[in-house]
């Protein structure tokens, strides 16, 4: 038989349930402050040509610009991650890179790299530094803060 402690359990969790699914934006959560509406967006190219993700390009957390990784597509690399681990992996022919959710160190060719900001999980959302996606892929960047805009060059492998 259900007592009243269980179903007022069952209200409690259903009304923390319904405030996650409201929170704020993944920036504001993240760094309790979010991108204001006069700056514009953070735009970024990988040779010449804009990376963009299902959730929007990229944004800036405490700070850092980072990158949603949900379907995040980078030309002539492969990206995957294992749940199991929390291990996101990064390569191409040439360069490997490796980061784990919650460390601002990752491995990058055997060498270890310590980033500004970690790999986070935001409100469902997977965030990675740029700075990381650059150097796993074995890229040069320049970034441009008057327009926020990052330039990554790499080589494109056939």
């Amino acid at each position: 038989m259900i007592t009243f402690k269980k179903i007022m359990q069952i209200i409690g969790l259903s009304v923390l349930v319904t405030g996650v699914a409201h929170s704020p934006a993944p920036a504001a959560a993240a760094s309790g402050s979010t991108q204001s509406a006069q700056l514009p967006a953070i735009h970024i190219y990988l040779n010449n040509s804009p990376i963009t993700t299902t959730a929007g390009g990229a944004t800036l957390m405490n700070g850092t610009v980072m990158l949603s990784l949900d379907k995040l597509y980078v030309s002539g690399a492969t990206i995957s991650y294992d749940e199991h681990t929390r291990m996101i992996t990064i390569n191409n022919l040439l360069t490997t890179g490796s980061m784990k959710i919650g460390s601002r160190i990752a491995t990058v060719n055997g060498k270890q790299i310590t980033y500004s900001a970690a790999f986070q999980q935001v409100n469902m959302q997977l965030y990675i530094p740029l700075r990381f996606v650059n150097d796993a892929i074995g890229g040069t960047m320049d970034w441009n803060a008057n327009k926020r805009e990052a330039f990554i060059s790499h080589p494109n492998f056939v």
